[in-house]
């Protein structure tokens, strides 16, 4: 057990009980712990840095240096590794995804050697289809965070571009995202900076055993697990990047499998990653949010309006990340044409008495 703070522990000691047996509620993942982000700020930095003693009761002076608290480069944030990753035990989905993510990457090495104007456009195509689509759109707007309605079958079809960006099914992926949320920058949360950059980056996807002690259960997303399609995707999720990815190579050849799906899809997860570890260490914050959420304008740019990070912490539920004239959010754009076309509703929206209850005086921000 990783120790923590007095103050985290107590803060947290309430949030556990939801997965610590069947799971929080759908209704309750959605909240995100309104109630704790007073405290979360004050905190933070209590992280894993009181008492002076590790998990293990090693004193601070005592422990090896990769245990020892640092603060994360050109930042405010501090950070302290609980694991080592490669003096651990891995398992057999550790050993997986390390081997997939490492080919995958291997792949793009082809890139320069089977340019063509084609195979730019199809892998641009695909960023846009996957990554907006899929992920921002779909995956996290719409099914983590419910911050509007479309008809069933675009529902559908939106999530099944997500499935397309490799990234997991859509209950596994919503899941933890709303245990992200709920638990934010806690011991709890799967991919907190406060474990270092390159944990939140993608480290966290390499130790499933933690993974499943934090986020493993499914009962946050009770919403999705009734639902016969999201069962289907969950079980076959495999088949589907594969099933493309020998569509695309047998029609466009292996210039367009490089272009179209390994450097697009590196290119996805990278842009994913850097949400949860660029905005959560660099930037600005204009919200006492409680966490070390930031708003970042190449994040904002690159992630299709998810760069926006400490507004979403605010306004989890909000559909527009952006919510300044200037913050372009491509996303945003897009549910507007939905709406438009009368394909989307019950659009989400912070209230002005909303914003002004979390709103940082402008020298804080």
């Amino acid at each position: 057990a990783r120790a923590a703070a007095p103050a985290r522990r107590a803060a947290a000691k309430l949030a556990l009980g939801g997965c610590s047996s069947s799971g929080s509620s759908s209704k309750g993942a959605l909240s995100m712990g309104r109630t704790r982000r007073a405290s979360t700020k004050a905190a933070a930095v209590e992280f894993s840095f009181s008492g002076g003693s590790s998990a293990s009761g090693v004193a601070l002076a005592d422990r090896p240096a990769w245990m020892k608290p640092f603060t994360i480069f050109a930042s405010q944030v501090k950070a302290q590794r609980w694991r080592e990753y490669w003096d651990r035990e891995w398992n057999s989905r550790d050993i997986t995804y390390a081997a997939f993510i490492g080919g995958m990457h291997l792949l793009c090495l082809a890139a320069p050697f089977t340019f063509s104007w084609a195979n730019l456009a199809f892998g641009v195509a695909m960023y846009v289809v996957t990554g907006m689509l899929g992920i921002t759109l779909s995956y996290h707007r719409q099914l983590s965070h419910k911050s509007f309605t479309t008809p069933k079958w675009l529902e559908y079809a939106l999530a099944y571009c997500g499935v397309l960006s490799m990234q997991g099914p859509p209950i596994e992926w919503v899941s933890a995202h709303r245990y992200h949320h709920q638990f934010c920058d806690t011991p709890k949360d799967p991919h907190t900076p406060h474990e270092g950059f390159w944990h939140s980056h993608a480290g966290w996807l390499l130790d499933n055993d933690v993974n499943d002690e934090r986020c493993g259960m499914r009962g946050n997303c009770q919403d999705m697990t009734r639902q016969p399609f999201y069962q289907w995707l969950e079980r076959t999720y495999i088949w589907h990047p594969m099933l493309f990815g020998a569509l695309t190579f047998a029609i466009g050849g292996f210039g367009a499998l490089v272009w179209g799906v390994a450097l697009r899809t590196v290119w996805v997860w990278h842009i994913t990653w850097a949400v949860n570890s660029i905005s959560h260490v660099w930037g600005k914050q204009a919200w006492n949010t409680g966490d070390e959420s930031r708003n970042n304008l190449l994040i904002g740019i690159l992630a299709f309006g998810e760069g926006w990070h400490n507004n979403h912490h605010a306004f989890e539920y909000s559909a527009r990340h952006g919510l300044e004239w200037q913050q372009f959010d491509m996303t945003w754009i897009s549910i507007c044409f939905l709406k438009f076309l009368g394909l989307a509703d019950n659009i989400r929206l912070p209230s002005e008495a909303a914003m002004n209850k979390l709103r940082l005086p402008p020298a804080t921000a």
